[in-house]
């Protein structure tokens, strides 16, 4: 189960991210396209309202008109509006007109119109008009005194879609092109990711091929640099003995820094299961004092451990975890700049057993906490520049902690010193 969880977690994560990103935006284009159809439904039911509030009041207006009544009088007895000029003149055509955009304008509706005059099935357009569809006249009937009076007023907006989609056409266009652009953006960013993920894996296989290339002369190295050494010391010869005994030396950290690369290659394959057993952290403690001996004597450190823990045994990988307190010793060697004095200490915390490393090293400034965990990354200031390494020593400590459920957290002081705390669950809490 835990294999099928780190895989899924791995090769799927920019697969689910990329699905996600563009549902989203999908998501949100679909809610603009509804938005933009309630939009307009809204505009359509407002530009509706407008009119027929505008013309409600043209009619009581008309009504009111001696020579617009008498010429509905007339028409009325004509039983015809056909050929009708005559009795609807010009003035009273644009005292009609007049009062009609009189009454759209106070209702914001400043859009070309063309009205009709209705009596029964004959009709007078005052103007040419195309083909009018059914639902695009607007109708109001006279208030006549005069009896069988059915004149209707009726408006044609011809450019009434275009009006509605110009009072929201901004906004929607707007929109439609942010989200455009965001699906460029990050259509983008998907392509450097996986140009960059692309370059990172060839930096990482070229990483790996060159450090199992590196295997092959470091065993030569120790094997010569031993026979050499052997050698010497048969012979007398005490200064081919030193050089000697030197060469075995840095062969020893060139192999200390593959075998670092290779458990960091290890862990981050995706198929990598940690071989966890029953340990006594103590135990492991020890061990890793164990393989820093040389170390230790050769820097004249002085270790003080405390092992105050009651319970102190934890399910791990004994290996790893040997590895990450042999970083965290080797740390404590390499930054300091007098005598180190280190101090490992344990303590029962709720669940779980507390570890402390301490040393009087020259600190890390607090605004390099969170960035000494990543892989590759080095303080570029002060004394950490002088001290060569990967940059891979914390970030593989923090990658097995965090394999084991652990945390883990530092304190620094520059110039004073550095502390490492490390959390682990014990095996009866688990």
């Amino acid at each position: 189960m835990s294999r099928f969880r780190i895989r899924w977690n791995r090769k799927s994560r920019q697969l689910i991210l990329t699905i996600t990103a563009v549902a989203s935006m999908i998501g949100l284009l679909l809610i603009q396209v509804n938005w933009l159809q309630e939009s307009i439904s809204m505009q359509e039911l407002i530009f509706t309202k407008g009119v027929n509030m505008a013309l409600q009041e043209t009619a009581m207006k008309m009504s009111k008109d001696e020579q617009i009544t008498v010429a509905m009088q007339n028409s009325i007895e004509r039983d015809s509006l056909i050929n009708s000029q005559e009795v609807f003149t010009q003035n009273i055509i644009y005292r009609l007109d007049s009062t009609v955009q009189r009454e759209l304008e106070l209702y914001h509706i400043n859009l070309d119109f063309r009205f009709i005059l209705i009596n029964g099935d004959d009709t007078l357009s005052v103007e040419p008009t195309s083909k009018v569809k059914n639902g695009e006249l607007f109708h109001q009937s006279f208030d006549s005194p005069f009896p069988n009076a059915s004149i209707d007023l009726a408006v044609h907006f011809p450019e009434r879609s275009t009006f509605i989609l110009k009072r929201i056409g901004i906004m929607f266009a707007s929109s439609i092109l942010l989200i455009l652009f965001n699906m460029v953006s990050i259509l983008l960013i998907l392509a450097y990711s996986r140009r960059e993920r692309s370059f990172a894996q060839q930096v990482k296989d070229m990483i790996g091929n060159l450090t199992h290339e590196f295997m092959t002369p470091i065993s030569s190295i120790s094997l010569a640099g031993n026979m050499i050494h052997t050698r010497s010391q048969k012979a007398g010869d005490q200064q081919t003995s030193q050089f000697a005994a030197v060469i075995k030396e840095e062969n020893k950290k060139l192999q200390r820094q593959v075998d670092r690369l290779l458990q960091l290659a290890a862990v981050e394959n995706s198929g990598f299961e940690y071989n966890k057993t029953t340990v006594d952290i103590h135990a492991l403690i020890n061990e890793a004092l164990h393989a820093m001996t040389f170390q230790l004597k050769q820097n004249e450190a002085e270790v003080v451990t405390d092992f105050r823990a009651k319970k102190s045994v934890i399910l791990a990988d004994e290996m790893h975890l040997t590895n990450v307190f042999v970083n965290f010793l080797s740390n404590s060697i390499k930054y300091s700049v007098q005598k180190p004095m280190i101090s490992i200490t344990t303590c029962d915390a709720e669940k779980k057993i507390e570890i402390t490393i301490s040393d009087n090293g020259i600190g890390i400034p607090s605004k390099e906490y969170k960035r000494i965990f990543e892989k590759y990354y080095r303080i570029s200031t002060g004394d950490m520049h002088n001290t060569k390494g990967f940059g891979i020593g914390l970030y593989y400590a923090k990658m097995v902690i965090n394999a084991h459920k652990g945390t883990v957290s530092v304190k620094s002081e520059p110039q004073k010193g550095t502390s490492f705390t490390i959390t682990l669950p014990v095996l009866n809490e688990i």
